[in-house]
């Protein structure tokens, strides 16, 4: 292990050195707020007389003068070259010959490439997008992760901002950095780079739960592995986050957040607070190797399995997906495709039930912990999908908040603005559509709720005819408490159909309705509507006889008795052989 203090100039200014980002370590991940912290500590700096610290870097050796791996500084060294290119664009716009001290071509050789050799070289998946958006400077790259949408927004970002500075103040800037500090620290394996990340740790860096639970379990391996088995234990921790880096690409999710789920699936359930819970189960293990090892395949096999979760088009899933869903539910995902995952009649089953649990949740949207109704039953939860339908059917019923009772007084309700409320009149919808016909791909423009019985105007114009109105033309305050907002009066529609019926009468609005539904809902109005020999009416007749049909169809769907059980169920056949 070797410290020495460089200049961020000094680092770069060889013709064979690079440095590699390998793919056990995080993608880049700095953002705006992140560059603009770098670009204004520049801009302070080069105002006084101080040197500027750029920090510690942690090098591993994989050939002395050559190939450095960075262990850590890597989103700093990252957005440094980005920087440099920026730099280079901008001043390479301006009169060159004015800037003596710019020097276009030495300044990539030195921080970007010099022959063939390319200075940094990030982690393998981002590695042809940094080379097309900043060593060839080309922004017509096709971007494909988070990582790589981040390069070249760096880019766009530092270009934009120096491009309202002077030349002489970009030169300053160009001085000041090239001129800052940093410490090195060279590690001469995975041994030293064990020891090096948990003191890094404890220096208080702003680092992720995935970085501070790797390089923990890297320092543990050290701790705890054979002399003889140091290496060969740490490098396996490396490859394995190398695999979980490769996924975190991929995913929506964060990696902190699946992190979170994981050890909600498998440490202490919702009462999991933070990494020390971890650490503290790693403590009681009798054999702490072979803890660490497991507990990081079945990481991995976590990050596998929500990638898998996020790409299928499981019918069920699509529909808990589409509800956004709550934290909560994760950790059942997470073991359910531990138990059965190959087989998608189980997962469908699975997430028929979560898509339940989440549409009454959101429904009724209570103070109320459901953590902790649920906590025993993700505890108990080993793939048994009869036992885990019958336990959250009785806990949420006897819970009240969320069992059926409640359930059916929410969709009773005045439920106009319930952020729900589109989800289930398009399952309606999709229920009551001609068979082969997919609603799950179709959207209406500017979707919109419609107030069939039309809102009071508030411009002060009397409501028109049609309604549920008095002798004023107004609507009575019952009316409003409890048939304006309800079920029964509310529907699909886009926005411009919408606005441009507005506070019509009702013979106006049923006839845009009937002239070109583009929904089923819309046309079958007439089928609730109240008829006489000249016209149909909106009265609280045909809303209340709407508002049934509707809180029935939610509370058939979205009941635990309407899960489809008869395969789960073993025949006398199979339980005599059990």
């Amino acid at each position: 292990m070797h410290f020495y203090n460089k200049t961020t100039l000094g680092l770069f200014d060889s013709s064979q050195k690079h440095f590699v980002i390998p793919v056990y370590q995080r993608a880049y991940s700095w953002d705006k707020s992140e560059w603009r912290t770098f670009l204004n500590d520049l801009l302070e700096q080069i105002e006084g007389q101080n040197n500027y610290f750029y920090g510690n870097i942690l090098l591993e050796t994989i050939k002395k003068d050559v190939k450095y791996e960075i262990i850590d500084g890597q989103q700093r060294i990252t957005t440094l070259t980005i920087f440099i290119r920026s730099i280079i664009n901008v001043l390479g716009k301006r009169s060159v010959d004015l800037i003596q001290e710019f020097d276009p071509v030495l300044l990539k050789h030195i921080y970007l490439k010099n022959e063939g050799n390319i200075k940094l070289r990030p982690v393998e998946y981002d590695r042809a997008c940094y080379d097309a958006i900043i060593i060839d400077n080309n922004d017509n790259f096709e971007m494909h992760s988070q990582s790589q949408i981040r390069i070249k927004s760096a880019k766009d970002f530092f270009s934009e901002e120096l491009d309202k500075l002077s030349t002489d103040i970009i030169l300053k800037i160009l001085e000041k950095i090239q001129g800052t500090e940093l410490t090195v620290i060279e590690l001469d394996g995975k041994k030293d780079s064990a020891l090096m990340f948990e003191l890094e740790n404890n220096r208080g860096k702003d680092l992720t739960n995935m970085e501070k639970i790797k390089s923990y379990f890297m320092y543990q391996m050290y701790v705890y592995s054979e002399p003889e088995e140091i290496e060969s234990n740490i490098e396996n921790i490396s490859n394995i986050f190398k695999s979980i880096y490769l996924l975190i690409n991929d995913l929506k999710l964060n990696e902190d957040s699946v992190l979170l789920y994981h050890n909600n699936a498998y440490v202490n359930g919702y009462n999991y607070r933070s990494l020390n819970d971890v650490k503290h189960l790693f403590k009681q293990s009798n054999n702490k190797v072979e803890w660490i090892k497991t507990y990081i395949n079945e990481l991995h096999t976590t990050f596998s399995n929500l990638k898998k979760f996020e790409r299928t088009q499981i019918l069920y899933a699509e529909k808990l997906k589409s509800l956004k869903i709550p934290a909560f539910i994760y950790p059942f995902i997470i073991k359910g495709y531990k138990s059965f995952g190959s087989d998608d009649r189980r997962m469908n089953t699975l997430f028929n039930v979560l898509e339940i649990v989440t549409f009454r949740t959101k429904l009724i949207n209570s103070r109320a912990n459901i953590q902790e109704r649920l906590n025993s039953i993700l505890l108990k939860f080993d793939g048994n999908l009869l036992d885990l339908i019958n336990d959250i059917k009785n806990k949420l019923n006897e819970s009240w908040y969320w069992g059926d009772i409640q359930t059916k007084h929410y969709l009773n309700g005045a439920i106009y603005g319930n952020s729900i409320l589109h989800y289930l009149l398009w399952e309606y919808e999709s229920s009551i559509q001609n068979k082969g016909y997919n609603i799950r791909k179709f959207s209406l423009e500017n979707e919109q709720i419609e107030h069939i019985s039309p809102q009071t105007p508030t411009n002060g114009d009397h409501i028109k005819s049609g309604y549920e109105v008095d002798e004023n033309s107004s609507y009575s305050e019952e009316f409003v408490n409890l048939h304006l907002n309800s079920l029964g009066n509310l529907m699909l529609i886009s926005g411009s159909h919408n606005s441009s019926i507005g506070n019509r009468p009702f013979s106006e609005k049923i006839a845009s309705y009937n002239s070109n539904p583009l929904l089923n809902q819309q046309a079958e109005i007439r089928e609730f509507a109240e008829s006489t020999e000249v016209n149909y009416t909106w009265k609280i007749t045909s809303i209340e006889k709407r508002h049934k049909h509707l809180s029935n169809f939610a509370m058939r769907k979205w009941s635990f008795d309407n899960i489809d059980k008869s395969y789960l169920i073993p025949t006398l056949e199979e339980y005599l052989n059990s």
